[in-house]
């Protein structure tokens, strides 16, 4: 009786864990290794992107990489870190996702990315990264973002 009390825990604690995914969303923008560190205390190399600097927001590339990751991975078409209004990190792909070219990214326009081909304005102050002006229906791809200890924060796929 007492195993059988084990193995149920067991299957439950399993079926607990399997329902939490760490999959990215489906996008139609092509996947791109993103690995990187970034700064954001006061001294830091990313200090915009500190606590309460809320709406500020930085894209990163192999051209303009972090300084704590010079040879790290910046996604499809680069990756855009935006401290929201909620005052939390977010990081997207800079590719528009309508229209799906390594070589066309979104423009940083203060709380917006705008795309120079199609002209498709994404909300990245808000961390939403949905289109709200444009052809584009689908939001800009995104990352996740961890603390990594003392203002460092990486951001991952």
């Amino acid at each position: 009786m007492k195993a059988n009390r084990h193995l149920i825990f067991l299957s439950a604690l399993l079926l607990g864990f399997g329902g939490c995914s760490t999959r990215e969303e489906a996008s139609s923008v092509p996947f791109g290794n993103v690995m990187f560190v970034i700064d954001t205390a006061v001294s830091g190399t990313d200090s915009a992107l500190r606590d309460g600097m809320l709406g500020n927001a930085r894209l990163y590339t192999a051209k303009t990489p972090s300084s704590l990751s010079p040879l790290g991975s910046y996604g499809y078409s680069g990756v855009i870190v935006v401290r929201a209004y909620d005052n939390m990190l977010y990081a997207f792909d800079a590719c528009c996702p309508h229209e799906c070219r390594k070589d066309v990214a979104v423009t940083l326009d203060g709380y917006f990315a705008v795309c120079p081909q199609c002209g498709s304005n994404f909300e990245i102050g808000n961390g939403s990264a949905i289109p709200s002006k444009g052809p584009a229906t689908e939001r800009l791809k995104a990352y996740r973002v961890s603390d990594y200890g003392n203002s460092r924060y990486r951001i991952f796929n």
